[in-house]
C-alpha cells in the first residue's frame, strides 16, 4: 500500500516554481531517504506533506487520505523537524508528557520513560532540557515523534550532533520502528547512513526529482562504467604479456603489474571475458573485486 503519494504535486512563490510537479510513492514499511542540496525544494516538499504548506497545484494522499483532509490522519502522523524547541524548564519526561497530552495520546508515565531509554535518553530522563546537548535533543525529539505510536514518521537529521555510538543506537531504533510496518521518510546529510538504512532514495535536484529507486538502481542509472581490479599470478611472462595485449584491445586498462590488473569495463560480463583471457595464457585468478559508484558519488555528480 502506498502510504505516501503525490500527483503532479507543486509549489511556487510569487511566480516561482519551488517544486515543480512530483509523482511520488511510497510503500508501507519503508524507509525511504529523501536528499536535495540547500535550495533544491525539500523542505518545501515535505512541509506540504505534513500540512504546513499548501499546495500549489497538484494533489497528494498520506495513509490513503487525499490532502484536503488531513486533520482525519494527522494523529497517525509523527514528525522531527529540523530544529525542535522544548521547554527549558522541563525534564524530558516532563516534556514528552506534556507533549502526548497536548496531541491526546494515550501514554503512561512508564511508557514514555521506555521510550525515552530506547532512544538513547535513560540517564537523562529526569535531567531539564535546558542541559541537553544539541544531539539529546535530537534524541527527545524523535521520542516525540513516535509518542503517539504512529504509521507514518518523517525524520529529519535523526542522528545530527550525536556521537558514532549514539548515532549507531538511533540507527538501529529506526530500524526497529520500519520492522513494525511503520513507515519512514528521512532526510539526512549523512550519505552513508542513508545508504545503509534506506530501502529506497530520491533524489531531488531543482524542484524535481532526479533520481529515485534503490541504491542499486541508482548506481546502475548513474554509473557510466565498472571499475575492476583482478589480483592474479602469471606462470609464464611471455604468455602474460600476451594476455594483456589481447585484453587492451577492447577495454580500457588502468592499471597493470605483475600481479594486479584494474580495468574499466562496460558491463559485469566483461569481468568472464578477463577472466578467461587470462586463464588461456596460463595466468591464475585468485581474486576480483567491482567497484561500484556510493551513495556520496551519485550525490555529488547529480
Amino acid at each position: 500500500m502506498a502510504v505516501i503519494e503525490t500527483i503532479d504535486l507543486k509549489k511556487s512563490y510569487h511566480k516561482h516554481l519551488v517544486v515543480r510537479g512530483i509523482n511520488l510513492q511510497v510503500q508501507e514499511g519503508e524507509i525511504f531517504g529523501f536528499l536535495g542540496r540547500n535550495g533544491a525544494g525539500k523542505t518545501t516538499f515535505i512541509n506540504m506533506l505534513t500540512g504546513i504548506v499548501l499546495p500549489t497545484s497538484g494533489q497528494f494522499r498520506i495513509l490513503g487520505v487525499s490532502n484536503n483532509q488531513l486533520d482525519r490522519v494527522k494523529h497517525k502522523v509523527g514528525v522531527l523537524p529540523d530544529y525542535t524547541e522544548f521547554y527549558t524548564n522541563d525534564t524530558a519526561l516532563e516534556h514528552l508528557q506534556f507533549f502526548a497530552s497536548v496531541q491526546k495520546h494515550k501514554v503512561t508515565r512508564q511508557q514514555c520513560m521506555d521510550l525515552l531509554e530506547q532512544v538513547g535518553l535513560k540517564d537523562a530522563i529526569h535531567v531539564k532540557t535546558k542541559k541537553f546537548s544539541f544531539g539529546m535533543k535530537k534524541k527527545l525529539g524523535v521520542a516525540q515523534a513516535v509518542i503517539g505510536n504512529p504509521e507514518l514518521i518523517f525524520l529529519d537529521e535523526p542522528t545530527s550532533g550525536m556521537d558514532p555510538e549514539s548515532a549507531l543506537e538511533m540507527q538501529k531504533f529506526i530500524r526497529t520502528l520500519a520492522s513494525q510496518k511503520k513507515t519512514i521518510f528521512m532526510t539526512s546529510h549523512n550519505l552513508y547512513e542513508v545508504e545503509k538504512l534506506c530501502s529506497r532514495v530520491a533524489i531531488m535536484k531543482k524542484g524535481i526529482i532526479s533520481g529515485l529507486g534503490t541504491i542499486e538502481q541508482l548506481q546502475q542509472q548513474f554509473q557510466t562504467s565498472i571499475e575492476t581490479t583482478i589480483k592474479l599470478f602469471p606462470k609464464s611472462d611471455t604468455l602474460y604479456r600476451n594476455a594483456r595485449e589481447e585484453i587492451e584491445t577492447w577495454t580500457t586498462v588502468k592499471y597493470w603489474d605483475k600481479y594486479r590488473l584494474t580495468a574499466e569495463i562496460q558491463n559485469e560480463s566483461d569481468i568472464a571475458r578477463i577472466v578467461h583471457s587470462l586463464c588461456n595464457f596460463e595466468t591464475d585468478v585468485f581474486d576480483i573485486q567491482t567497484n561500484r559508484p556510493s551513495l556520496e558519488d551519485i550525490f555529488m555528480n547529480d
